[in-house]
């Protein structure tokens, strides 16, 4: 073998390597179960290994099992012949669900696993744990399966250019998503495989030429697809159009490789046959099942039912749910609740617009000896434009789009907008960025997309996956940072200090608190624990109600004894209304008792531009730059409303209490709205310079005042001394550090 012979096997060696290497990794760090419907998937396998026997869907179902007993059976038949030796009786006893995950949402930094995850899982594993870990290696080998299938496509396409086959090969072996789900207990992984290693065949069969024993190969592949998924009868038609298209092309007019059938001899319908008749022999049985157990040869119907029932979405409400399925192609964990940062989806959509855009100028050059016309498009012969080298791209093409409207037409039955759906089509989709990426001169091109692509995998399996799922830190002490409570709780529990690490919010920002908990005993049954943030006139903008540890560490888990330094995060509402200094509470879930540790400022995102500057200042820096009446007259027992604008120079850093009285010059107040700013929801010592404050107070009039024109003062006074804050205008320190704002205007009624 030469030395560019060698090259393209050991640069396939190494990404295949990788490959194996990023999987086990998202194996062994992801925690069991948290995966997409992982622990139906297992335990229906589990199922089949216990009883066996295929499952079958009632009206009082088994929820271990859910839709997935709906499935077509060859992934779990697989998946059971696997674990049978394990003794994995202790699987559901082992297995207790987070009633607080937030599935679904990634906007949540808590409660992101469905799961509660006990020394059961851990190193040696054993029993079920062990079970599963098995089944996910089998999802790693059927991954490396389809990564040789678009290794061998390629090198069928481009069979003097090793480059585009492993660059389609490194770019769905480095995907996040394809990865993370070939480390999971799926059937997904089955029928992506299975599609591919179809998709091989046809590429073989569109460019090598027929043969009795291809077409057979094909039809067993298309009848074991339809026992992996349903999207295994999209595979069949598939198979079947392409070979009808394939009997059109007069490239295959000669004999076959056996030299013995001349193909005026196969007609279309002895090769269809060869493909249609094994294909029903290996799948036909599960559809007359299913047509005697629900009246549905593909089950979907049972299978949406327990999925939460059609939900009649419209073509264009299921075309809307793209945006999700785009992002889901790239990397999204956990239970669709866990997102990388913003950057990695970047730099994929980097990697695919530069692919586009050699897509559209190797096109446009015409260069690619696959690719390339010999002669201008016209309608006039569709065999001839199927002899063409480049008509494999159409064909494949065809399969993509397939699959999509395939998964669109059922998301517009249930919620199944997920990457992982488009993943029988990853072939063609990887040779065509390929494709793209190696019609640029310069090799740095497709060696920083492979970087980029495989620097993302690396970096959501350690910085992303790895810490969402990592348990509390244990302290020995309180830090010194944490404001000490040493608060008695219910089930033993000590709430032994709490620290506020967010000191300023916007609203639909995050908080973070840490809670530093201890128990002497741990209870029968774990205890949830509450979180509350009040807002502006008591109404509550932010809660949380989970169990300890961001939901993964549960007080029936912890050491005696041990302080858990519990760190999490938690929104604001979007429509807090601010600003506020809003006191946060923590207690225990079906108790009264709440524990304030803290308070936290709440700021709008942006403040309201400011009145012209005003010549009044209070101490060193506050600026009411406007004061307005509500009204100039009134009657007694009404409320007059000042309003106040507050330009902040420099923030006090205390509280103080407006002054807001209404008096003759030198006398004692007639009436009093005096109040700390915004009613003390926003008190002058959580203030910051630059601020600017609207802000209100309310004068009411005595119910006995006589008519008259009386004035109204303002000022402010320290909260604690009473003592009066100097009040200047112009430089100039005013009497009584007050100045007269307006004059009301008292009238009885009957007047």
């Amino acid at each position: 073998m030469t030395k560019q012979g060698k090259r393209p096997n050991w640069l396939l060696a190494l990404i295949l390597s990788l490959y194996l290497l990023l999987a086990v990794g998202y194996n062994i760090i992801n925690p069991l179960f948290e995966s997409p419907d992982e622990h139906w998937h297992y335990f229906t396998a589990q199922y089949i290994a216990d009883h066996r026997e295929l499952p079958a869907v009632s009206e009082n179902y088994d929820e271990w099992l859910s839709q997935e007993a709906a499935q077509p059976p060859l992934y779990y038949m697989l998946s059971a012949l696997i674990i049978a030796p394990v003794n994995a009786e202790n699987g559901r006893s082992a297995t207790t669900f987070n009633p607080f995950a937030a599935i679904g949402d990634a906007s949540f930094h808590t409660n992101i696993n469905r799961f509660i995850h006990t020394q059961a899982e851990f190193w040696p594993w054993q029993d079920f744990a062990l079970a599963v870990h098995l089944l996910r290696f089998f999802s790693t080998l059927l991954g490396l399966g389809t990564l040789l299938c678009i290794y061998g496509s390629g090198r069928l396409i481009w069979p003097t250019q090793a480059a585009a086959p492993l660059t389609a090969t490194a770019l769905v072996a480095f995907l996040p998503q394809f990865t993370f789900l070939h480390s999971s207990v799926t059937n997904d992984t089955l029928i992506i495989f299975l599609a591919s290693f179809a998709l091989w065949q046809i590429v073989r069969l569109w460019l090598k030429g027929m043969s009795n024993g291809r077409f057979l190969l094909l039809g067993i592949t298309s009848g074991l697809a339809i026992l992996a998924k349903t999207a295994g009868i999209l595979l069949l038609l598939y198979s079947l159009g392409t070979i009808c298209l394939l009997w059109l092309k007069p490239g295959h007019a000669r004999a076959h490789r056996s030299g013995t059938t001349q193909k005026n001899r196969q007609t279309l319908s002895a090769n269809l046959l060869r493909i249609l008749l094994p294909a029903l022999l290996i799948g036909g049985w599960l559809w007359l099942r299913n047509w005697q157990l629900y009246g549905d040869i593909t089950a979907t119907e049972p299978f949406i039912r327990i999925a939460g029932g059609n939900r009649g979405y419209t073509l264009w409400q299921a075309i809307q749910e793209s945006d999700g399925l785009w992002a889901s192609l790239f990397a999204i964990f956990g239970w669709f609740n866990l997102r990388p940062p913003d950057w990695v989806f970047g730099m994929w959509h980097g990697i695919v617009i530069t692919a586009v855009a050699g897509v559209v100028y190797g096109f446009s050059q015409n260069k690619d000896p696959r690719l390339k016309m010999e002669r201008r498009f016209n309608l006039q012969s569709l065999s001839a434009h199927l002899h063409q080298p480049w008509s494999i791209a159409p064909l494949l093409a065809l399969w993509v789009a397939g699959v999509y409207a395939g998964l669109i037409l059922f998301v517009m039955q249930t919620e199944a907008a997920q990457g992982r759906l488009l993943f029988p089509a990853m072939l063609p989709a990887a040779l065509a960025l390929a494709y793209g990426l190696n019609r640029f001169r310069r090799r740095f091109v497709v060696i920083l997309a492979l970087a980029a692509a495989f620097l993302t995998s690396v970096y959501c399996l350690f910085f992303v996956v790895a810490p969402t799922y990592a348990p509390p830190p244990t302290v020995t002490t309180l830090p010194e940072t944490a404001v000490p409570l040493k608060a008695a709780l219910t089930n033993n529990l000590t709430l032994v200090g709490a620290e506020i690490n967010t000191q300023t919010a916007v609203p639909h920002a995050y908080l973070t608190l840490t809670l530093y908990w201890q128990t002497n005993e741990n209870p029968a049954q774990p205890s949830a624990f509450v979180v509350e943030v009040i807002g502006r006139d008591s109404k509550r903008i932010s809660n949380l109600h989970s169990f300890h540890g961001r939901g993964l560490y549960p007080d029936t888990l912890w050491p005696p004894g041990t302080i858990v330094a519990d760190q999490f995060s938690i929104r604001i509402n979007e429509t807090a209304v601010t600003p506020v200094l809003a006191p946060i509470f923590v207690g225990i879930a079906g108790e009264d008792e709440r524990i304030r540790i803290g308070d936290i400022k709440i700021i709008p995102t942006t403040w309201p531009e400011s009145a012209p500057s005003s010549p009044v200042q209070i101490g060193e820096g506050l600026v009411p730059a406007q004061i307005t009446l509500s009204t100039e007259t009134a009657h007694p027992g009404d409320g007059v409303t000042l309003n106040v604008q507050w330009l902040v120079k420099k923030a006090p850093g205390t509280d103080y209490t407006t002054l807001v009285h209404l008096a003759e010059p030198g006398q004692p107040p007639l009436a009093t709205g005096d109040n700390q700013p915004l009613t003390g929801q926003y008190p002058t010592r959580a203030w910051a310079d630059g601020e600017v404050i609207n802000d209100q107070y309310q004068l009411m009039i005595p119910d006995d005042l006589a008519n008259g024109r009386y004035p109204i003062w303002f000022g402010m006074y320290d909260s604690h001394t009473i003592t009066r804050i100097p009040l200047t205008v112009a430089g100039i320190r005013q009497p009584d550090d007050s100045i007269q704002v307006g004059v009301l205007e008292i009238t009885s009624q009957n007047e």
